[in-house]
């Protein structure tokens, strides 16, 4: 956001948590929403984007994340249809050109949901606890100071938070091999997310809250938050 100068970092969290919504109505991937706001905040840290143009450098990041991750993407129309038509075909293509080239079509990234991918297994994580891992760490990307924490000390972080709030499982020596990361080395980020997780319920962004509210995902945006983790 230091570039910027017609948007700052509420605009951006409006951004993601509307395109969460979008991501949901689409059935995409998981990985698809991850790389869509990486594509989001590498392309803003070199660009000098307008206000009125924030929505489509959105959709066109979900367009590329799409065509990269999925194996049916939506069409062009069906970002023209889902932003209200306020952007053209030839708006979005001519982004997607400006998107790669500043980005030299670099999409192959490490995200958080790649590294928990393999944290869940080191922590023999059930759906419910993956689903609350999952949670956790979508209710960080609208937040612009939970850009500081890399994508696996997010991941790890998500997954220590869900052992704490569920009792399942615990910080030891398989983890930290695995993360390499130890507890001391998590909890600063940890506190950080559940702080947001204790906020979901009332925050004016819901879009991650609502999603997981959902018994589809096992309601677990309704779990309490851990005692001793991001209190105040």
């Amino acid at each position: 956001m230091l570039i910027q100068t017609d948007i700052n970092d509420k605009m951006r969290a409006i951004l993601i948590d509307w395109l969460v919504e979008v991501h949901l109505k689409f059935k995409l991937m998981p990985e698809t929403l991850f790389l869509t706001h990486n594509l989001i905040d590498r392309f803003l840290a070199k660009k000098v984007v307008t206000r009125k143009n924030l929505q489509l450098v959105g959709v066109t990041a979900m367009l590329l994340a799409s065509k990269y991750e999925e194996i049916w993407a939506p069409e062009v129309r069906d970002f023209v249809y889902i932003s209200d038509k306020a952007y053209t075909r030839e708006q979005i293509l001519g982004m997607e050109k400006q998107m790669l080239n500043t980005l030299g079509f670099h999409l192959t990234v490490p995200t958080p949901y790649q590294f928990m991918s393999r944290f869940f297994k080191a922590a023999n994580a059930d759906k419910q606890f993956q689903l609350l891992a999952s949670f956790v760490v979508e209710s960080s990307l609208p937040d612009y100071s939970m850009l500081k924490y890399p994508g696996s000390l997010l991941a790890a972080s998500a997954v220590y938070v869900a052992m704490n709030t569920l009792g399942k499982g615990e910080w030891n020596d398989v983890m930290e091999a695995h993360t390499r990361y130890t507890e001391e080395d998590i909890r600063p980020c940890a506190n950080a997310m559940a702080r947001l997780q204790r906020k979901s319920a009332t925050a004016s962004l819901s879009a991650v809250h609502k999603k997981y509210s959902n018994p589809k995902f096992m309601e677990v945006a309704r779990l309490p938050a851990p005692a001793g983790l991001g209190e105040d």
